[in-house]
């Protein structure tokens, strides 16, 4: 995930919490916390399978 994509996800949280829209701000979080743990981290797979192989 690049720096900009962090700084919009924290502009659109805080455009929520500015306006006093919680529900959606936590329905906002939730999605892209959703989206962010789908990702495959191709770094993290190669570790843990090195990880697996060694033991």
């Amino acid at each position: 995930m690049k720096n900009a994509d962090v700084l919009n996800i924290l502009n659109e949280i805080s455009n929520y919490l500015d306006k006093e829209e919680y529900m959606e701000a936590a329905e906002y979080i939730r999605t892209k916390k959703a989206e962010i743990n789908s990702i495959v981290d191709p770094t993290s797979e190669y570790m843990d399978k090195l990880i697996k192989d060694l033991t």
